[in-house]
């Protein structure tokens, strides 16, 4: 500012001079130099008298660091006072400083330097480093960061570009079975609005959560949200490695280009990070079982349930304790709405998501959601049971299912969602399963319908092909006998014999036949 201040101050004299010299200098041109420049009118008379145009002493020449200085400045973590202690302890001849030895290469650096004082050593490193290079060897790379500057990215269209992120939550709920634990959550946010599209919460980070998070983004349902369309790219970080390729395939079906950024460089995604750090300022820190909050001396968490073994088992049994998981996915839901409708938003000009949504004309591509549901799934094998497929402590049923028990399967679900499963056999769709507890009246007259028909088939099945066998049975009546008489067929009619004739031509034929006795004939008994 004082450079700046002398310029200004030279360009104000220089112009009142030249109004003097002209003799149309008044006190309304010094008035309003005053004004400009923030002085009296006093001082800027006192810049035209002759006194202020002798010149001006300059000032001594600020020290600058060497780069001795700046290896010290390291060495010592950003200690400006020990790097000043070990520097003169090396010029007055000591090399000792703090009852410890100077390393080598910055007594030898400083050998032939001149003594400074710690002031103009602060002052030096003030104005040479920037707040950047002082924060990283002082706090580190999280103190860099907070003074470095970044690039914006400007805002892409709607429903274009999404940011994903999943990270494990403060917060302690409890499972359908288990103790209470901290689950993992899979945000999707659009670039170009702030929306959250999708979201999906998991007690072990699973590509599944990954995969919900996306379908509930990409899926258009205007009963329950506007929002829903497919991206053209979607940028993900290091966090979602463990479902990086899974992703990129399913994306890869759709023609969606992903974007694999740097580990450490959440700057790269910052309108989700930025939501993440809302959702937890706003929701999960108002909620029990909280473990981000504020701590005690000794490091302990206040409450209302502290962050040990055995304050977590007491507080699973109580009132107070951390709710189920299951609760605190109604409660997200129901934030995420708020957020979505009825936030403003200070980066949208005071609009929520939906609004900027709604006014933004670009178009969309939208995909059904029965193609959809067969893309953006998890999914596991499992083995068709007598009670249908279990899963998730449920069983599941389906017409489609019928004497199929035993073989193995393999199906795709959403978590948190035990709605319906999707069954696929070798890669085909086979059917969609639902709860056997569950069912419809409708659906359950459908599977009794379906099995019924199901035993009927193959009940005909089983008589065709006995009857079948009966007429084709070829009996052993030795190598003489015609190829006629061989049938079991009715010669005056032409037609099969009956059942009973069957059976009992079968019975007189094979007491001899079976020990390879041949029966005589009427001509071998005259004979003999």
């Amino acid at each position: 500012m004082a450079k700046i201040a002398d310029e200004v101050r030279r360009a104000a004299v220089s112009r009142l001079g030249e109004l003097r010299a002209d003799g149309v200098l008044t006190a309304g041109h010094v008035r309003t130099v005053a004004q400009s420049t923030g002085v009296s009118e006093r001082t800027v008379w006192r810049w035209l008298s002759p006194q202020a145009a002798r010149p001006v002493r300059q000032p001594r020449p600020h020290y600058i660091l060497s780069e001795s200085d700046r290896e010290a400045f390291a060495f010592y973590r950003g200690n400006i006072a020990a790097v000043h202690r070990a520097r003169h302890a090396v010029v007055a001849g000591d090399g000792t400083t703090a009852g410890a030895p100077v390393p080598g290469f910055l007594a030898e650096g400083w050998a032939r330097s001149r003594p400074v004082t710690l002031r103009t050593l602060q002052r030096a490193f003030a104005e040479e480093l920037t707040p950047a290079e002082r924060a990283a060897w002082q706090s580190g790379e999280s103190g860099r960061r907070a003074a470095s500057v970044y690039l914006q990215r400007p805002d892409a269209l709607r429903g274009r570009c999404w940011e994903m992120d999943h990270k494990q939550i403060p917060l302690l709920v409890l499972p359908p079975k288990g103790k209470a634990t901290s689950p993992w959550m899979t945000t999707v946010v659009d670039d170009g609005t702030r929306a959250l599209l999708g979201w999906a919460v998991a007690l072990t980070p699973t590509s599944g959560t990954v995969f919900t998070a996306m379908r509930m983004a990409m899926l258009h349902e205007p009963d329950r949200s506007p929002f829903g369309a497919v991206p053209e790219r979607v940028r993900i970080d290091r966090g979602l490695e463990f479902a990086a390729d899974a992703v990129e395939a399913a994306l890869g079906t759709l023609a969606v280009v992903m974007h694999r950024l740097l580990a450490f460089q959440p700057h790269r995604k910052g309108k989700v990070e930025r939501l993440n750090l809302t959702i937890g300022q706003m929701l999960i820190s108002q909620l029990v079982g909280f473990t981000g909050g504020p701590r005690d001396a000794s490091g302990k968490l206040y409450g209302p349930v502290k962050d040990s073994v055995a304050a977590k088992r007491a507080a699973e049994g109580q009132a107070g304790g951390p709710m189920r998981i299951e609760r605190f996915v109604d409660r997200f839901a129901a934030w995420a709405r708020w957020y979505n409708t009825e936030r403003p938003h200070r980066m949208l000009g005071g609009r929520t998501p939906l609004q900027a949504w709604t006014d933004d004309p670009a178009p969309l591509r939208r995909i059904p959601a029965d193609e959809l549901r067969h893309l953006m799934l998890a999914d596991v094998e499992r083995t068709i049971r007598k009670d249908g497929i279990s899963f998730n402590s449920l069983s599941y049923l389906a017409p489609e299912l019928q004497g199929r028990g035993g073989q193995v399967v393999q199906i795709r679900y959403m978590p948190h969602d035990d709605r319906q499963i999707e069954v696929y056999l070798a890669g085909k769709h086979l059917c969609t399963a639902y709860p056997a507890g569950q069912l419809t009246p409708e659906q359950t007259d459908a599977f009794r319908a379906h099995a019924a028909a199901e035993a009927k088939r193959l009940g005909q099945e089983r008589r065709r092909a006995s009857h079948r066998a009966r007429r084709t049975l070829a009996p052993m009546t030795g190598d003489g006998a015609p190829a006629q008489e061989s049938r079991l067929v009715d010669q005056k009619t032409g037609r099969g014999a009956s059942r009973q004739a069957l059976d009992a031509a079968l019975r007189a034929r094979s007491s001899t036949s079976l020990l390879g006795i041949t029966p005589l004939t009427t001509t071998d008994k005259k004979e003999s």
